[in-house]
């Protein structure tokens, strides 16, 4: 019983650790979405830009974007 606590609490850890890591660091993600908003200007209103620091930050590489004006940021994960 003792081994499959431990087994489980390891792999929780580890899952949890690696999640932790698909996101990009708010730094990260402010760097990402100035440079969506200097490209794409028209379309990244200041809920969109939001909406992408919450996805990059939650997410990483995993953020898709639609193609909409505005633009959405969605997980594709």
């Amino acid at each position: 019983m003792r081994r499959a606590l431990q087994t489980f609490v390891l792999t929780s850890f580890l899952g949890l650790a690696l999640a932790a890591c698909a996101g990009y660091s708010p730094e990260e993600a402010q760097t990402k979405c100035d440079l969506e908003r200097a490209a794409k200007a028209a379309c990244v209103n200041d809920a969109a830009y939001q909406q992408c620091l919450s996805c990059f930050e939650e997410c990483g590489d995993s953020c898709a974007i639609a193609e909409s004006c505005p633009i959405q940021y969605i997980c594709s994960e």
